[in-house]
C-alpha cells in the first residue's frame, strides 16, 4: 500500500500544474481561488511568500493547503503596517483557502495540521484561514481539535441564478428596482470581454480612481496584467455604456469549479457618472450573463457583517442569501500571540 507523506511547499512553481488544478477540479469544495494560475498571480504580483501543504500518496497530491505569508495590517494605520515587526500566515489573499482533499480525509486532514504546526515560530502570530464555501463546516471539529477558533464577522450575499430574472428583478429593494428601470428610457449596452481585451490601462485607472474616491487601497497595476496573462478567460470585465458614454466597468471571476460568477473588483472612475445608475446596470448585466452561461450563483463579494455597513446594506439590497465566511484562527506564537488579542480587543471597544 502506498504512504501518505506530505511537505510544504515555498512556491507554487515546486508542483505540477496539471495535477494541483485536476486535485482542486476533483474535489468537491476547491474553488478558482485554489487554482495553480491564482496561487502563481498571487505570489508573483503581490510578493507573499507562500507555505503550501501539499499531501501526496506516491508522486499524486490527494490534499493541499494553501498559504502565504502576509504582514499585519493595523486598522487605520494601514501605512504603518509594514513597519510591524511581526506576520501572518493566512489563506492566500486575496481570495479564499482551505483545505482541498480527494484522498482519505481523517488521514489528510492529520497530516495537513500536523505540518502546520511546524511553521509556528516567534515572528508568527496567528494562522487565519478564510473559506467562502458552507460545505467547509464539515472540518469545524477537527479545526477546533488543532487549537482554532472560529471568527464570524464577514458575509457575501449570493443570487441563485436558477430564478427568472424577473423573480430576481422582484427581489431587490425598492431603490435598486427603479434605478434600473429609470434607464430603460436610455439607450443601454453592456458588453463583456476578457481582461486581456479590456483594455487593461484604462481598466486598472478606473479601478485605481473608484478606490481612491472610498479611501481603499488598490493592487498594484503589475495584478491586473497577471490577471490578463495567468487567468484569462476566467476574467470577464463588463462595461456599461449609456447613451453612447462610457459609466463603469465591473471586473467579474468565472468560478467553472463552483459554478459562481464572483463580482471581484469595481471601476466606476468618474463620480459624474453616479446619475447613470452603473452599480444596478452593471450587477443586472451580470447576472443575466451569469444565467445565459449556466452558472448557478452570483456572488458579490465579501462584506463586514454588520446591518448598518454601507456596503452591507448596499449588496443586501439586491435581494440575495446572506452567506457567513467562514473562518478559524490560531495564535502561533507564545508570546505576541496574547499580546496581539489583547491589543485588538481594546481596538474593537473604541470601534464598536
Amino acid at each position: 500500500m502506498t504512504e501518505r507523506s506530505v511537505s510544504v511547499l515555498e512556491s507554487i512553481d515546486d508542483v505540477n500544474r496539471n495535477q494541483w488544478n485536476n486535485l482542486v477540479t476533483q474535489s468537491d469544495l476547491g474553488t478558482v481561488f485554489h487554482r495553480h494560475e491564482w496561487l502563481q498571480l498571487v505570489e508573483r504580483k503581490l510578493d507573499h511568500e507562500p507555505r503550501h501543504v501539499v499531501v501526496e500518496k506516491g508522486s499524486n497530491p490527494v490534499a493541499v493547503f494553501p498559504n502565504v505569508y502576509d504582514r499585519i495590517l493595523v486598522p487605520g494605520r494601514e501605512s504603518l503596517s509594514e513597519y510591524v515587526p511581526f506576520r501572518r500566515l493566512t489563506s492566500v489573499t486575496p481570495g479564499y483557502g482551505g483545505p482541498v482533499i480527494t484522498g482519505d480525509e481523517d488521514a489528510c486532514l492529520e497530516l495537513l495540521f500536523e505540518a502546520l504546526g511546524t511553521l509556528r515560530d516567534g515572528k508568527t502570530l496567528f494562522h487565519h484561514t478564510r473559506m467562502n464555501e458552507l460545505g467547509y463546516v464539515r472540518y469545524a471539529k477537527t479545526f477546533r481539535k488543532f487549537g482554532y477558533h472560529p471568527v464570524g464577522v464577514h458575509c457575501r450575499f449570493r443570487i441563485d441564478l436558477t430564478q427568472s430574472w424577473e423573480d430576481i428583478l422582484a427581489n431587490m429593494e425598492s431603490d435598486h428596482r427603479r434605478r434600473i428601470r429609470k434607464m430603460q428610457d436610455h439607450d443601454v449596452e453592456t458588453r463583456t470581454s476578457p481582461l486581456e481585451d479590456a483594455d487593461v490601462e484604462r481598466t486598472y485607472e478606473a479601478y485605481a480612481r473608484n478606490m481612491a474616491r472610498t479611501d481603499g487601497t488598490p493592487f498594484p497595476f503589475s495584478f491586473f496584467e497577471g490577471l490578463a496573462d495567468q487567468l484569462g478567460d476566467r476574467v470577464v470585465v463588463f462595461t456599461t455604456f449609456v447613451d453612447g458614454r462610457e459609466v463603469g466597468r465591473y471586473v467579474h471571476l468565472r468560478d467553472d469549479e463552483r459554478s459562481t460568477l464572483h463580482y471581484y473588483l469595481g471601476a466606476i472612475g468618474d463620480e459624474a457618472n453616479f446619475e447613470y445608475n452603473p452599480s444596478q446596470l452593471l450587477h443586472a448585466a451580470a447576472i443575466q450573463w451569469g444565467q445565459d452561461n449556466g452558472y448557478e450563483y452570483y456572488d458579490f463579494g465579501g462584506t463586514g457583517a454588520h446591518y448598518d455597513d454601507r456596503l452591507f446594506e448596499h449588496k443586501q439590497g439586491y435581494g440575495g442569501e446572506a452567506i457567513p465566511t467562514i473562518q478559524w484562527r490560531t495564535g502561533m506564537s507564545r508570546l505576541g500571540w496574547p499580546l496581539f488579542k489583547f491589543a485588538k480587543g481594546l481596538y474593537e471597544k473604541r470601534t464598536y
